[in-house]
């Protein structure tokens, strides 16, 4: 029987309709993969500026009560921030991740 649309097959676990339209999803699904960090902006500039500001580590400039972990930009940088150490701020994981796209 077919894994996936439940007709009866003899051989594997996919009919050959099946296995094709899955090839076929997963070869999109490659096609669709995330930038590199380089690519996204993430570059030496904010390589330095991040190690500065987790040299002597700070508490998270959201919550103010974890000790930051990554850097978080004021303003994205998809929405034409910077990596200038101005626009940088100290956050903990959970803050910096549960931000997403927005602008503080």
């Amino acid at each position: 029987m077919c894994s996936r649309c439940k007709r009866l097959y003899p051989l594997g676990s996919r009919c050959v309709p099946c296995a094709k339209a899955g090839a076929k999803r997963r070869e999109q699904k490659r096609q669709h993969t995330r930038p590199s960090p380089w690519a996204r902006g993430y570059n030496t500039e904010y390589l330095k500026a991040r190690a500065a500001l987790l040299a002597d580590g700070p508490l998270c400039g959201i919550c103010y009560s974890r000790p930051a972990s990554t850097v978080d930009h004021i303003v994205p940088l998809s929405r034409g921030g910077t990596n200038d150490i101005q626009n940088l701020r100290p956050a903990c994981g959970p803050c910096n991740f549960g931000r997403g796209n927005r602008t503080a």
